[in-house]
């Protein structure tokens, strides 16, 4: 019951002595089979979840890893292919822009000097 083994009983009359109880390696299992990917236990090809450590199995561990690789590919392409090319755009633009500020408020602060003085 814990181990997750098969145990086939006969019916006897009176509870079962532990010679009655027989311990089968080898679920009764008919058709193709397929190891369970997380506790190695013979299950059947078509099942969703293994009957041992009542584990989803259908693609089981190659399938998430897999999908996780691709989630990771797409993540790389989509940073390094449009997010990062267009921050760094923008960071280059930004720097152009303060460049251009800085002219304007030098210019700006010289006008006002030569306003202040032509003023007075």
């Amino acid at each position: 019951m814990y181990c997750g083994e098969w145990v086939e009983r006969g019916y006897p009359v009176s509870a079962p002595t532990p010679a009655e109880v027989k311990l089968t390696v080898q679920p009764p299992i008919q058709g193709p089979t397929k190891a369970c990917p997380y506790c190695s236990a013979q299950i059947p090809e078509d099942a969703w979840t293994c009957m041992y450590c009542k584990r989803g199995v259908f693609g089981g561990r190659p399938l998430a890893i897999g999908l996780t690789l691709v989630g990771l590919l797409i993540a790389a392409v989509f940073f390094f292919g449009f997010w990062l090319p267009g921050w760094r755009e923008a960071e280059q633009k930004h720097k152009e822009m303060e460049q251009k500020h800085k002219e304007f408020d030098r210019e700006f602060q010289k006008r006002q000097r030569e306003f202040d003085k032509n003023w007075n």
